[in-house]
């Protein structure tokens, strides 16, 4: 299980020269919540989104994220509708409320943990505030078909 703060700001490195090709921004999921790929830099003023799609992903290792070449390396405007992003664009998951259906506030989400071999996100890490997050610790909700992405909050829903 990988959490996705250990993953951005990670350099990444082409293999096929050696050379650092960029950081991590940010991870992109589809969807299904299924790992997507990796975006490099967002769309700018002057400059092109770019990201590199999950099949070019050589591995993730603690100091880097390694490819096999910089043709890896792919337009962001091609990337397919629907994705979800952790810390950037329109609504990222990070900094949303969870909520269950009956109205009770669970926790803001400060990190995610998924699967490097699936792909799937498999929880999300939510804080209480700083005082909670001291003497309780953070909660980690398990990802389940239960849960809807709002624009704001995720919801949970009581039943299966």
């Amino acid at each position: 299980m990988q959490r996705v703060r250990d993953v951005i700001g990670l350099p990444v490195i082409e293999l096929e020269r050696g050379k650092e090709v960029g950081y991590v921004h940010d991870l992109l999921f589809n969807e299904h919540k299924q790992w997507a790929g990796i975006l490099l830099g967002e769309k700018g003023f002057l400059r092109q989104g770019t990201y590199i799609p999950v099949k070019a992903v050589c591995a993730i290792g603690t100091d880097c994220v390694s490819i096999a070449d910089q043709q890896a390396i792919v337009s962001f405007s091609s990337f397919p509708p629907g994705w979800i992003s952790i810390q950037t664009g329109s609504s990222p998951v990070q900094g949303k409320t969870f909520v269950t259906a009956e109205g009770e506030h669970l926790g803001v989400v400060e990190d995610v943990y998924f699967r490097t071999g699936s792909g799937k996100i498999v929880g999300y890490e939510l804080s209480n505030g700083i005082l909670s997050d001291i003497i309780d610790g953070r909660t980690v909700v398990p990802s389940t078909e239960r849960l809807k992405m709002g624009e704001d909050t995720v919801i949970v829903s009581g039943s299966e």
